[in-house]
């Protein structure tokens, strides 16, 4: 599809999308795919698909749907960072959603197949976000879900 074609899919960070508690239906389906990118594929392991579902002890509709309940938690630490009259440097999806895919990834691998909690996710989500939300007088401040 030419990219001047009409799509409601698109990448977060648009001001609407941040007066959302929810994570939008545009922004879901492009942070999934961004999430399993990360969680499934390695330049450096190319048999990580293998390893991450040999060790998920379910089927893979149901890594998916477990998966995906990380990325609430990535919208709700991030909408309210986001900066109101420009964009961050950077594209959030390779820099936040995949990287945090491919950390999923190696805790699945790391401990047997499991899943981290919903602290361990944050802390990682957290520190992600921190380095994408930088600017050059430091990091930006933390901001709890709501």
């Amino acid at each position: 599809m030419p990219p001047d074609d009409f799509t409601p899919y698109r990448q977060a960070g648009r001001a609407r999308d941040l007066e959302s508690k929810s994570l939008p239906l545009t922004v879901a389906p492009v942070w999934g795919a961004f999430l399993f990118e990360g969680l499934l594929t390695s330049a450096r392991n190319p048999q990580r698909r293998e390893h991450v579902l040999a060790l998920w002890k379910a089927d893979r509709i149901e890594l998916i749907v477990r998966s995906s309940q990380y990325l609430d938690r990535i919208w709700a630490l991030s909408r309210q960072r986001w900066p109101r009259q420009s964009r961050p440097e950077g594209v959030f999806e390779y820099e936040v959603v995949s990287a945090f895919g491919e950390l999923l990834g190696y805790h699945l691998i790391l401990n047997g197949g499991q899943l981290p909690s919903e602290e361990e996710a944050d802390l990682v989500i957290q520190d992600l976000l921190d380095d994408f939300f930088q600017d050059d007088d430091g990091p930006a401040p933390v901001v709890p879900p709501q």
